[in-house]
C-alpha cells in the first residue's frame, strides 16, 4: 500500500500595500518588488495551485506565482483578513494610535489588535486551509493571506494561548502539511530570506 503523501500549503502573507483611505488598497512601488523577489524566489519550486483571498492585495501577491506557471488564481474569501470596525487599512508601520504603536514596537502583539472575532476568524482559518489541503493532497499549493489570518491559524497549530504571537513578514512564507485525517503539521514559520 502507498502511503499518502499529504498536501503542502505555502502560506504566504501579501506584500506591502500603499494605504490609499479604502479597506482594500493595491500594492505600493515597494510591495509590487516584493512579490517580484518572492516569485524568483519560489521559481525551482513546484507548485500545482494558487489560492487567494479576495483583497487586491493578496490578488496581486499570487498573480505573478500563478503566471509563471500558467494557472490561474483562484479566489477564496476563506482567506480573508480579520473583520474589524476600521475605515481603512493602515500599515503597522505608520499606526497614529500611539499605545497600538508601542505594543507592536514591543512585541505586545495582543495589544496591537484591533477590535474582532478572533475566535471567528480562527474558524474559518482552520475550516479554510484544511478544505484547500483536502482538496490538493500530495500537491503543493500558494494560498496568499494576511499577517492577522496567519498568525490566527498558526497559532491553533502550535498550540499557542496568543492569537497574534509573530511578526509575519511581508511576503513571508508559512508551509503546513496537511493529512488525509486534516491534521496540520508545520514545516516553517515566517521564512524571509527572499526579502533580504
Amino acid at each position: 500500500m502507498t502511503p499518502t503523501v499529504p498536501a503542502e500549503i505555502l502560506l504566504v502573507r501579501h506584500g506591502l500595500p500603499e494605504p490609499d483611505g479604502t479597506k482594500d488598497p493595491s500594492l505600493g512601488e515597494v510591495g509590487l518588488a516584493q512579490v517580484r523577489r518572492l516569485a524568483q524566489w519560489l521559481e525551482g519550486e513546484r507548485i500545482d495551485a494558487v489560492y487567494s483571498s479576495h483583497l487586491k492585495r493578496a490578488i496581486q501577491t499570487a498573480e505573478p506565482i500563478a503566471a509563471a506557471r500558467g494557472l490561474s488564481v483562484t479566489i477564496d474569501e476563506g482567506l480573508r483578513e480579520w473583520i474589524s470596525a476600521a475605515p481603512s487599512y493602515q500599515q503597522v508601520e505608520q499606526l497614529d494610535h500611539p499605545e497600538r504603536a508601542a505594543a507592536w514596537n514591543e512585541g505586545r502583539f495582543e495589544d496591537f489588535l484591533p477590535e474582532h472575532d478572533a475566535d471567528d476568524l480562527r474558524a474559518n482559518m482552520i475550516r479554510t486551509m484544511r478544505r484547500i489541503g483536502l482538496d490538493h493532497q500530495g500537491q503543493r499549493i500558494v494560498a496568499a493571506s494576511h499577517g492577522g489570518a496567519s498568525n490566527t491559524f498558526l497559532a491553533d497549530v502550535v498550540g499557542s494561548p496568543r492569537r497574534f504571537f509573530f511578526n509575519p513578514g511581508y511576503t513571508s512564507i508559512s508551509r503546513v502539511h496537511v493529512h488525509p485525517d486534516g491534521r496540520f503539521v508545520l514545516v516553517s514559520i515566517n521564512e524571509t530570506a527572499h526579502t533580504r
